[in-house]
């Protein structure tokens, strides 16, 4: 082994491992990787172990960098929320956020269980941002199973999430356009799917009316 071996085996070391501690380190990291490669070809070092010195980081990379991912998400201090819905809800569910009621949310690994009422309607004591990574959406099943509800471009099944997001309720006071924000899922076959009921509209009509206090909506009162 010479200096070309062991500076380019050192190099394909450095840029193999610089993605997993440095943000978007794979425009350092990658070229780095391939002056290495470069770099070990002019060695001593039989071909075969050339190879194995360059494929087996290619090959490991991305298990490596899915389990390094996970286990760094799993641990880190950050809002992880799964969004449980009743068996068979189809349409648009909201969470009011900032109505602090005293409620108490179970933690599953990690993960805040928020889980709806039949009108699909659930309320959260602080702010709730949905980010894709971040949250989950199931319904519990009759036996008490949790089925996961895939995004609609990650699923076959008929039933799958077909959007998230924010919007908000309007409400005119004095002349003056209010408005109480809230986040939404919408669940179902097609957008055109709704799961409302009479208590359901008398909730969204209360929270409009600012008669459910939020720290939006006690302005209105």
């Amino acid at each position: 082994m010479n200096k070309f071996d062991k500076i380019g085996i050192g190099l394909i070391v450095i840029g193999f491992l610089i993605p997993f501690f440095i943000f978007m380190g794979g425009i350092i990291g990658v070229p780095i990787f391939i002056i290495g490669a470069i770099t070990l070809s002019f060695g001593t070092l039989k071909l075969k172990q050339k190879l194995i010195w360059i494929l087996i980081p290619l090959i490991l990379y991305y298990p490596i960098y899915k389990a390094y991912y996970e286990i760094t998400f799993y641990f880190a201090n950050i809002q992880k929320v799964d969004l449980i819905l009743p068996v068979d809800f189809k349409g648009t569910a909201i969470i009011i956020d900032n109505t602090d009621f005293g409620q108490i949310f179970e933690k599953k690994q990690r993960r805040e269980q928020i889980v709806f009422d039949k009108n699909g309607i659930a309320f959260y004591p602080t702010e709730l941002e949905l980010q894709s990574s971040r949250f989950r959406v199931f319904t519990k099943q009759k036996n008490g199973e949790l089925k996961r509800i895939l995004l609609n471009s990650d699923s076959s099944n008929k039933t799958t999430l077909l959007a998230y997001g924010e919007s908000s309720f309007e409400k005119t006071i004095e002349s003056e356009n209010k408005y109480i924000p809230y986040d939404f899922v919408k669940i179902g076959e097609s957008f055109t799917e709704q799961s409302n009921s009479e208590k359901r509209c008398e909730l969204i009509d209360l929270i409009k009316k600012g008669e459910i206090k939020t720290v939006y909506n006690k302005m209105y009162n």
